[in-house]
């Protein structure tokens, strides 16, 4: 098949039109006439990404984040992202985001994530145009109240966690859940509204952690980390169109955030 027919596929399951007004979901550079060959699945679009995709003979990337995001006035090498457009059109390499129109998807990252915790009465956090089942973040509840630690332990069961950043928690135990991968701060009210116990999220602003004090515990568990399950939930959507090409998840995906201890 064509690429343009795969992502066809694609955009029916996650239709562009649920992401936010300033994202750039969708095509970002190369031929979608081409036929298809195989595909790499990917967090972010880097040199080193591009250069798997050679190895493995993928003409597709379909990644989380956007490569062209901000505005752009020329592609010229002095940048690490356009070193990776231009490699990417010179081996004639299509490139797809799927970003906040995965986010938003009833059955997009945050779900997702909240199957994985085996939430129960699971919903959209902040739906958009009133619309239950698309939009921002998720709320639910645990099966039972477990304290912050054993959460903790639970997210680490399927997700690369290495440091976690938290207010002054409001309360020992937590049942009620809310989750929002990447940065989710914009969120915090919402979830304070909605009855959260907790609001979990990749990356918060230091006056963040202020404003939740005595209202709500707030979590950050790092970006990357917080939406790697992207790759395996891509993965598993696009498997479910049948055809004669294969779908890798990256090796090459690498956090940009390093660590001390």
């Amino acid at each position: 098949m064509q690429i343009k027919e795969f992502l066809g596929y694609l955009e029916e399951r996650v239709p562009l039109a649920q992401q936010e007004d300033y994202d750039n979901s969708g095509v970002q550079c190369g031929d979608i006439t081409q036929k298809l060959r195989s595909v790499l699945v990917a967090i972010d679009t880097t040199e080193a990404v591009v250069d798997e995709a050679i190895e493995r003979g993928c003409n597709l990337i379909v990644t989380h984040h956007p490569a062209l995001f901000r505005g752009v006035k020329s592609i010229t090498p002095d940048y690490y992202i356009n070193r990776a457009l231009i490699k990417a059109i010179k081996h004639d390499i299509v490139i797809y985001a799927s970003h906040t129109a995965l986010d938003n998807d009833d059955e997009g990252v945050n779900i997702f994530w909240a199957q994985k915790m085996k939430l129960q009465n699971i919903k959209i956090l902040a739906p958009i145009d009133g619309n239950p089942k698309v939009g921002a973040g998720v709320i639910g509840d645990l099966m039972r109240p477990i304290s912050i630690t054993e959460l903790i332990e639970q997210m680490k069961a399927f997700q690369p966690i290495v440091q976690v950043a938290l207010s002054k928690p409001v309360t020992e135990m937590v049942r009620r859940v809310a989750y929002c991968g990447g940065s989710g701060n914009f969120l915090i009210k919402r979830a304070t509204q909605e009855g959260a116990d907790i609001f979990i999220t990749g990356e918060a602003k230091y006056n963040d952690y202020y404003d939740a004090e005595g209202v709500i515990t707030l979590m950050t568990i790092g970006h990357y980390e917080s939406e790697l399950l992207t790759k395996e939930l891509l993965k598993e959507i696009m498997s479910e169109k049948k055809g004669n090409f294969a779908i890798y998840s990256a090796e090459s995906c690498a956090n940009p955030v390093h660590y001390i201890s």
